[in-house]
């Protein structure tokens, strides 16, 4: 009877220690890269990941704060009113005047000329 309980015992303590061995970790167990050109620059004064995070995030900062900053000091500028614009000449007899002129109103209140509008719309 104990000599079976040590043997079960024995073999699940074996079976655990090869299943903890077999398992991969995802830790860091590679060697550092080896950086080369603009890399090797940059990578010397941030040599790590989240360094590199921070100049880059702190660099758009950076930028979209300066040009705050110029903005508000060229401020806006003057706008120039427009010229005023000249007054349409009146629609003659025969022609459908403009949906935003003031003299549309006036064209509609007469039934030839919805006629006129509608046969328009249907070309």
């Amino acid at each position: 009877m104990f000599a079976t309980l040590g043997r079960r015992t024995a073999l699940h303590a074996a079976r655990r220690t090869a299943q903890q061995q077999a398992k991969r970790r995802m830790g860091g167990g590679a060697a550092a890269p080896e950086w080369t050109g603009i890399d090797k620059v940059v990578r010397g004064y941030f040599p790590k990941d989240e360094d590199m995070v921070v100049a880059i995030s702190g660099g758009y900062l950076g930028l979209f704060i300066l040009f705050k900053i110029k903005g508000a000091l060229s401020g806006s500028p003057e706008v120039e009113e427009a010229a005023p614009v000249a007054a349409a000449p009146a629609a003659s007899a025969g022609e459908i005047p403009d949906i935003d002129s003031e003299e549309f109103g006036a064209f509609l209140e007469s039934e030839e000329n919805v006629a006129k509008l509608v046969e328009s719309f249907e070309k």
